[in-house]
């Protein structure tokens, strides 16, 4: 996982224009993709043959649920911007007294505020910048990382929903549990030598759905410890602005809090305009 990121930070400051034009596509195409197979396998292969008549048009509402939600904050954090130019041309200018906690950027030629910082893909400075997503095509921030994750949390809770499910198939078809080694070598006899056995499809799927849970797993832990000290990404344990949960939460969700678990579309506005920040007493 570190060197992937390494590798994309490296290619992202060395060519950020072919970056944007190739790897954001890409990714979005990636993500659409995951969420369009599981759903798919799950809704018309899977569910049927695990669930009674009620209990599947339960899930049928459970699944639809969690796909707006993937795919409603996606669209919600890519469409939100946290650009500094979104603030109102009075609140773009620090006042006397805090112009010592602003900072001069460089490539922007201006002052920017506290926790704000450039991001070389989106060529702008970000208010209270976490991280560029590649599979969002935008940058984390002030404004959409509530949108960011619940995005992470309903994929996470997408696959682990679709890994039960398909565990729970397997069991009522007689099946049996094989190592994940022997998961691997299945699908590469499959792959390499059309040597198919009878749960070559169920391993194909499980390693499938592994593989896609490590990212969106990896990004919610991340995003609760954040979210519980309110730091950032690249400033993962530091407490300087940690208010307790509860204002964290309204900080980051806006005055619903966790509330917007319900729904990207439910209005939620930010306690201020991410220019000012509050500071933990002890600091």
């Amino acid at each position: 996982m570190c060197y992937v990121n390494s590798f994309c930070q490296y290619f992202a400051n060395r060519y950020p224009k072919r970056f944007v034009k190739i790897g954001h596509p890409l990714s979005a195409i990636f993500v659409l993709s995951c969420t369009a197979f599981f759903f798919s396998l799950q809704m018309f292969y899977i569910a049927p043959k695990v669930f009674g008549d009620l209990a599947y048009k339960l899930y049928w509402i459970f699944s639809t649920f969690i796909t707006h939600n993937i795919l409603g904050n996606m669209m919600a954090s890519y469409m939100t911007s946290s650009s500094v130019n979104t603030l109102s041309k009075d609140s773009q200018f620090p006042s006397p007294e805090e112009e010592h906690l602003w900072h001069h950027c460089e490539i922007c030629k201006k002052l920017s505020p506290p926790r704000s910082w450039h991001c070389v893909l989106c060529n702008t400075c970000i208010l209270r910048r976490d991280h560029h997503c590649i599979f969002i095509g935008n940058c984390i921030g002030h404004n959409n990382q509530r949108y960011f994750f619940w995005f992470t949390f309903y994929s996470t809770l997408g696959l682990l929903v679709s890994f039960a499910t398909l565990y729970m198939y397997v069991l009522q078809n007689g099946g049996h549990f094989k190592k994940l080694s022997f998961l691997i070598v299945d699908v590469i006899s499959w792959i390499f030598y059309q040597h198919y056995s009878a749960n070559t499809f169920e391993n194909l799927a499980f390693l499938l759905n592994i593989s896609a849970s490590f990212m969106p797993g990896f990004m919610l832990a991340y995003q609760m410890l954040i979210l519980s000290q309110n730091s950032s990404y690249y400033n993962i344990f530091d407490c300087t602005y940690d208010l307790g949960f509860q204002k964290n939460c309204q900080s980051i969700m806006g005055q619903q809090g966790l509330w917007t678990f319900i729904s990207p579309l439910l209005k939620s506005p930010l306690p201020h305009d991410g220019a000012r920040w509050q500071i933990k007493k002890s600091h």
